[in-house]
């Protein structure tokens, strides 16, 4: 680029020279500085034309580049296109560096796209010649996908749970979450969210919170972010009860009852438990899908009842819930863990409580009315789940084992599609769980249940066990967003479910010695 100049006269002249000049006496300074303002001259160099333009064809788009400038007061560049044959421009103004992805075109199209430069001081070079180039389907994606919507910020205690509706495009990658304090200068970041939810922790009670989110395709197009919306988290300081030390029953001594993995208490059988093995390969038998009835009294062997004779691939959890039926209690088993290399491999089983009593001799009886409802995870994740509840409305709900201990949320809404037709789950919350801890056991989530009248909540880890309370009319989400107590632990065990009463909670270990346990309320 051509240099600037600007003239400066220095008054250094002695006498002959000032008369040679013409120049009489010297000026004073205040005369010398209006001079020399005047005779500064204004940047009137445009920078050079860019060169090196080129356009790679893509799919509804293209993909301009062009070499560097070597104006060191560049501003931006200025893109100006037609369709060939038409004399009517589209411009794009404010464009940086190279290179540029320009969607919207359409495919099979020949344009004509010229470039030119710009410095700070508004001067601007000519366009650079015409590159001609026709977007064609089989090039590169360069077409964003659309901006996310219906965004929805439900508030907790230190928490905002945001969701979204979900891109309908086949190749989006993942969404980026922006947010900060109402008005602040800073924004937060969440990064690489493939489903459209997002639990942030962490916020301050009564501080109003921004947040919007962007979507990105796998060839790395990103759409712009969305409208932003507004949310306060609320503080939540629920009555939290107290429940004494664990009782220990007597151990059931059931030689294949060696893995324990879920606990559901009778509602309308007095005194009767139901647990189930998880797969038992570890522990040197084979599982088979059999339920198996305890007393609530001692804890002492009910009896065996048979689904089928085939492998339990993996059963980790199991509860009592309502069903088609109006009065009658069903249970409900969860093949929701990935044991036996059969991740892909999920569903729900369902059946009518079978009579039992907490007198009877052990027995062995046939389960009639089973039913199986598979399912798929949003994203085509698959993850390891050892939690299942079932809501009074015959919601399910599946709390993911995450060693992080940033768990997910799943629900299989009621009603249930018809066995046998598959239903993808719904995301629908994050839970942390001691994040902080260096062991995995606390953090891990083994065992979930609810209580009769949807009261309350029980989720645990292998070390701790943690309750939440839920207000009438409140929703299942509403509740885990809330605070929660933490509660007396059973101990190392998976299994858990509350007594009919609400008066206690039990737990079941693994292994074929271990006793069932009842924590009291005081």
């Amino acid at each position: 680029m051509a240099p600037r100049w600007s003239s400066l006269i220095t008054w250094m002249c002695g006498p002959s020279l000032c008369l040679f000049l013409g120049c009489g006496a010297p000026p004073s300074p205040e005369e010398v500085a209006p001079t020399q303002a005047r005779q500064t001259l204004a940047d009137t160099e445009p920078p050079p034309v860019p060169t090196g333009l080129s356009v790679t064809a893509a799919n509804s788009g293209v993909i301009v580049t062009w070499d560097p400038n070597p104006a060191t007061d560049l501003k931006d560049h200025a893109l100006r296109y037609r369709v060939v044959g038409q004399t009517t421009y589209s411009y794009k103004w404010g464009v940086g560096q190279p290179p540029l992805t320009l969607a919207g075109l359409a495919n099979g199209v020949t344009y004509a796209f010229e470039l030119k430069a710009q410095d700070t001081s508004g001067n601007a070079s000519a366009y650079c010649a015409p590159v001609e180039a026709s977007p064609t389907p089989t090039g590169a994606d360069v077409t964003p996908p659309s901006v996310p919507s219906q965004l929805a910020a439900s508030p907790g205690d230190g928490v905002l749970l945001l969701s979204w509706t979900a891109n309908p495009e086949p190749d989006l990658r993942r969404y980026t979450v922006k947010y900060r304090v109402a008005g602040a200068a800073t924004y937060s970041y969440r990064y690489n969210l493939t489903q459209p939810l997002v639990t942030l922790t962490g916020l301050v009670n009564g501080t109003a919170y921004e947040l919007m989110v962007k979507a990105e395709d796998v060839s790395g197009n990103t759409s712009t972010y969305s409208p932003s919306v507004t949310a306060t988290p609320v503080a939540s300081t629920p009555q939290c009860p107290t429940f004494g030390a664990p009782v220990n029953l007597t151990p059931h001594n059931v030689s294949i009852l060696t893995d324990a993995s879920g606990l559901a208490a009778s509602r309308q059988q007095a005194n009767v438990v139901w647990t189930h093995n998880d797969r038992c390969g570890a522990s040197g038998g084979t599982c088979v899908e059999h339920v198996y009835a305890l007393s609530a009294v001692d804890g002492h062997f009910l009896g065996t009842y048979v689904l089928s004779n085939n492998l339990n691939l993996d059963w980790e959890d199991m509860a009592m819930g309502p069903g088609p039926v109006s009065g009658v209690d069903y249970l409900y088993v969860g093949r929701i863990g990935d044991n036996n290399g059969n991740p892909a491999v999920k569903e729900v089983v369902r059946f009518p409580e079978p009579t039992a009593s907490a007198t009877q001799t052990p027995t062995t009886v046939s389960v009639s009315g089973v039913e199986r409802f598979p399912f798929t995870y949003p994203g085509g994740v698959s993850p390891n789940a050892e939690a299942l509840f079932v809501d009074t409305q015959g919601d399910i709900y599946i709390v993911t084992k995450v060693p992080s201990g940033h768990s997910q949320v799943y629900r299989y809404s009621a009603p249930l599609n018809p066995p046998g037709v598959s239903r993808l789950l719904e995301l629908v919350a994050e839970l942390d769980f001691l994040p902080a801890s260096t062991a995995e056991e606390d953090r891990v989530v083994t065992g979930g249940a609810i209580s009769p009248d949807g009261g309350e909540i029980l989720l645990k880890t292998y070390t701790h066990t943690f309750l939440w309370k839920r207000q009438p009319r409140q929703g299942v989400v509403a509740a885990l967003l809330g605070g929660r107590c933490e509660v007396t632990n059973p101990g190392y065990s998976e299994a858990l479910t509350f007594a009919p009463g609400g008066g206690a909670f039990f737990s079941l270990g693994e292994g074929n010695t271990k006793a069932l346990k009842r924590v009291p309320r005081l």
